[in-house]
């Protein structure tokens, strides 16, 4: 197709994406009528400046396409409009927008870019990480590593240190661990061989890591609890079934006088840490996510999705949101607007495809 010479007219034959004003060259690109042909598919951008010289700007798909897989596929900051015509579609195939943090104390939020501000928030969440067991004995001489090696778990078996956590710790004493307080080892009462119910709710706790070697004989069950001074306070919480304990100067063990053989409870306090990733989709339409968190996970528009990393403080991830199908005009969604500048297109004698935002 030939072009009519025509006063005032700059025709450009455009291969590759740019800046259409430098291809139109110096003298050319101040004309009032601007013509862009393009030769060849585009894959990238296509900027116009805003020039006051031009009256009226047409850029011709001539059948070919210009994608932009980045972002825009059109920049015009042309105060006056740009023509789009022909058949060639104009396209972002911008589907995926990436967020991530690498430092591992990462909390709060982090933006998704070209996502109309999806988000993903993480916050620390403390947990319940205590560990419960009994053991089944008459008289029991013990430390913390007795009990680690003795009875059956009830609570927390599957957290951390949970199989080493009466006896082994950054810190110890007295053979009990201390590592989270000399509170956190406790022994919390008895009962009969049968009972599958702990007595950990009639609130009574022996602090079994302050138990000071001595030489006593035995010490009374109220001694070194959370009721000391309260004379009769075990037996009236729990049983008459334990009715002493001790720590002998000169020996590394505890001891517990029992009556018969009963189901002695003890638990380690202590909380521990998870991290939360919460996942808002501001988009106008689903999207996909992938990587180390939430993988896998379909968010609909507006909605929230939510991941836990177990029992650790590392809040680092790496998502990405992807995004696929199309409007109900058949135009493909995008992470990008077709024209990204401040001017304005005109489609009147346009007959390809757009892409259409999905936000």
């Amino acid at each position: 197709m030939s072009i009519p010479l025509i006063s005032g007219l700059g025709f450009t034959e455009v291969s590759s994406a740019g800046t259409l004003n430098d291809k139109a060259g110096t003298a050319k690109s101040k004309l009032p009528i601007q013509f862009f042909r393009l030769t060849d598919n585009i894959s990238g951008n296509l900027t116009l400046n805003n020039d006051s010289a031009h009256k009226k700007i047409i850029l011709d798909t001539n059948g070919k396409t210009i994608t932009n897989s980045s972002g825009s596929p059109l920049t015009t900051n042309s105060s006056t409009a740009l023509e789009l015509k022909g058949s060639g579609n104009v396209q972002s195939i911008l589907k995926t927008s990436t967020a991530a943090v690498a430092s591992t104390s990462n909390t709060g939020t982090t933006v998704f870019g070209t996502s109309d501000s999806s988000q993903i928030v993480v916050t620390d969440v403390v947990t319940d990480t205590t560990v419960e067991k009994y053991v089944d004995t008459g008289n029991f001489t013990y430390n913390g590593s007795t009990i680690d090696s003795s009875g059956v778990t009830t609570v927390g078996g599957s957290t951390p240190n949970a199989s080493t956590i009466f006896g082994s710790g950054s810190s110890t004493q007295y053979g009990i661990n201390i590592t989270d307080g000399t509170q956190a080892a406790q022994f919390v009462g008895d009962t009969s061989t049968s009972s599958t119910t702990s007595p950990a709710s009639a609130g009574y706790k022996l602090y079994i890591a302050t138990i000071e070697p001595n030489t006593v004989s035995i010490l009374r069950m109220d001694e070194y609890s959370n009721y000391g001074g309260s004379i009769g306070i075990y037996s009236s919480l729990v049983s008459n079934n334990v009715t002493g304990h001790n720590r002998y100067s000169g020996t590394t063990n505890h001891f517990l006088r029992v009556s018969g053989t009963r189901r002695l409870w003890f638990r380690y306090v202590r909380a521990g840490n998870d991290r939360r990733f919460v996942f808002t989709n501001n988009l106008d339409i689903s999207c996909v996510l992938s990587g180390d968190v939430l993988n896998g996970d379909t968010v609909a528009s507006g909605a929230t999705g939510t991941a836990n990393k177990s029992n650790t403080t590392d809040g680092s991830f790496n998502v990405t949101m992807t995004i696929s199908g199309n409007n109900g005009s058949s135009q493909p969604y995008a992470l990008a607007n077709v024209n990204s500048g401040s001017g304005s297109i005109n489609t009147d004698a346009y007959s390809g495809t757009l892409s259409a935002r999905a936000f």
